[in-house]
């Protein structure tokens, strides 16, 4: 905002010596009404005390609250990876329970041990999915969580 008039500045950025260089322009009435730039301030110094006002500033909160985020991240992440693991742990157990029916079952009772059989390797291949699945999603969070 200028300083004189109240109305806000535009910036104008100019190549010099290999870096960019910023000037605040107060020109709207020049612009609106045909009159002079109210006035033109150089951005160097105004650009390095403002940077450096919004580094005192920020940095605690910004801080504190990038902290705070990412504490509930790994707890929501670790949350998941436990009702995940709980799935792998079930498949497992419905395999292991199949398996076991399976073993008892009479050999002279075929149909049975085929049915039987059949249901095992069907909670094997739930087994491996689910356990790729975990895998995956474990692979998925770490890296969301790097990001």
């Amino acid at each position: 905002m200028c300083g004189i008039c109240g109305q806000r500045m535009t910036v104008r950025y100019h190549a010099r010596k290999g870096r960019l260089d910023t000037n605040y322009l107060c020109q709207r009435h020049g612009i609106e009404h045909a009159q002079p730039i109210c006035q033109s301030v150089p951005g160097v110094g105004i650009d390095q005390a403002i940077g450096e006002l919004l580094v005192r500033m920020i940095e605690p909160v910004t801080l504190e609250v990038a902290l705070t985020v990412q504490q509930e991240l790994q707890s929501r992440l670790e949350e998941a990876d436990q009702l995940r693991h709980q799935q792998v742990e079930r498949a497992r157990y419905e395999a292991d329970l199949a398996q076991n029916r399976y073993m008892q079952v009479d050999p002279n009772n075929r149909l049975v041990a085929d049915s039987l059989e059949a249901d095992w390797n069907e909670k094997l291949r739930a087994l491996t999915q689910a356990q790729e699945q975990y895998e995956q999603q474990c692979q998925a969070d770490r890296m969301v969580f790097d990001e």
